[in-house]
């Protein structure tokens, strides 16, 4: 990995981690005075959950977290519940000593959170939650950019890093419906064919990475807003040229391929040249696209890519026997099979210590991940016509009845 992919990576994660989640804390006008407990006396803490969705009641009952530290450092967590109206209080709070808070809730099975780096912590606190989704059709790409790092020529691949920031304009959090009768609707990426060495950071709440055939799929939630993907990736190539053909089944109002000076030469049909683009000491070649429909492809060919030295071909003959593919869904579904035995063998016993307890569900939700993923990968083969209809719907009822009885 060259110094400037690091560089890239670390300066990426860092802007992600900087990025705002849920709705920060806020005085309103006509409200009370804010509060703080950077005193030497407990103190008394207010806030409220809102409902954002448009018609749908103030959510009562919730759990809130809240989370600081004190003077010596020791992390102290408080609960408690809301109200009617979504109001909540904590009461004899312990001195902030550090500032940074986090405040956090779950509604619905998503997280929504507050997470205030640096600042004190001063009420009334305000966290926002949202009915729920499965609509696909309201989650757009407003814009994709994939940046070609770096090329190794003995081991023919070159690194890319790719950010997407993806956008749910509606007053719902987007819940994937991962049990449904047909194709599942969860937010999906391309990948170059023979990809590797797939890394995932996104701005977004809870979920699971599926890595399936040509591409990776979330299991997240996408609460209202924009949220950034972040991932990198190794791709191997024989000749001198790589040709990719990335599908947008969200769109994409802005598409965007950068390629470092002298590392090789990029084109491809539709894509018009931008201005380069200097990063410290780096200068990138720009091209773009967009907007792109739905479901429509972009066509992009790397060209001059670095080639083996003659001694690099021979070691490489020697030394490698090429890039090695994943285990078969069905391998991996022997295995879900097994731990789904373990785990609803341990329920029957009944066990009433809450250590076993906290194990089966950790298990429960790593079988229930995984079927997801084999189900993500049937759904992919079925889409390219690489099994029969009925074959698809017989493997399909098995694997949902299992992802339901883990549930």
């Amino acid at each position: 990995m060259s110094v400037v992919f690091r560089v890239l990576v670390l300066s990426a994660v860092a802007l992600l981690a900087a990025l705002p989640v849920g709705v920060g804390a806020q005085a309103q006008e006509g409200e009370r005075a804010p509060t703080s407990i950077d005193g030497s006396s407990p103190e008394t803490i207010s806030g409220v959950v809102r409902n954002g969705t448009a018609g749908a009641e103030a959510p009562a009952g919730l759990w809130v977290t809240l989370r600081y530290q004190l003077a010596s450092g020791e992390l102290v967590e408080h609960d408690t519940v809301t109200q009617p109206d979504g109001s909540f209080t904590y009461t004899g709070l312990p001195p902030q000593g550090r500032p940074g808070f986090e405040v956090r809730t779950d509604y619905l099975g998503v997280e929504y959170a507050h997470r205030a780096l640096g600042e004190p912590l001063v009420g009334p606190l305000e966290l926002t939650v949202y009915e729920l989704t499965s609509d696909f059709d309201i989650l757009s790409v407003v814009d994709d950019t994939l940046a070609v790092t770096g090329a190794d020529g003995q081991q023919r691949r070159f690194a890319v890093l790719e950010a997407v920031k993806i956008r749910n304009p509606s007053d719902r959090t987007f819940v994937a419906d991962t049990l449904t009768d047909g194709p599942m609707s969860m937010v999906r990426f391309s990948l170059p064919e023979g990809a590797s060495d797939l890394e995932v950071e996104a701005s977004l709440p809870g979920g699971h990475v599926l890595q399936v055939d040509r591409g990776f799929a979330l299991t997240m939630p996408v609460p209202p807003g924009d949220h950034d993907i972040l991932y990198v990736y190794r791709v191997p190539y024989e000749e001198s040229f790589k040709q990719y053909t990335p599908n947008f089944p969200m769109g994409a109002e802005t598409f965007r391929v950068m390629v470092i000076e002298g590392v090789a030469e990029s084109s491809g049909p539709g894509m018009r040249v931008a201005d380069n683009v200097t990063i410290g000491e780096t200068e990138y070649r720009v091209l773009e696209a967009g907007p792109l429909p739905p479901g429509q492809r972009a066509a992009v060919m790397l060209s001059d890519l670095p080639q083996p030295t003659l001694l690099q071909r021979a070691e490489n003959a020697v030394r490698s026997d090429g890039f090695r593919r994943g285990a078969l869904p069905g391998a991996l579904g022997v295995v879900l099979v097994v731990a789904v035995g373990v785990v609803l063998l341990r329920r029957r016993r009944r066990a009433r210590s809450r250590g076993d307890r906290d194990a089966d569900k950790a298990a429960l939700d790593n079988a229930h991940a995984g079927i997801i993923a084999v189900i993500a990968e049937l759904d992919e083969l079925f889409e390219r016509g690489a099994i029969e209809p009925e074959e698809y719907r017989v493997r399909r009822e098995e694997l949902v009845k299992l992802a339901r009885a883990t549930q």
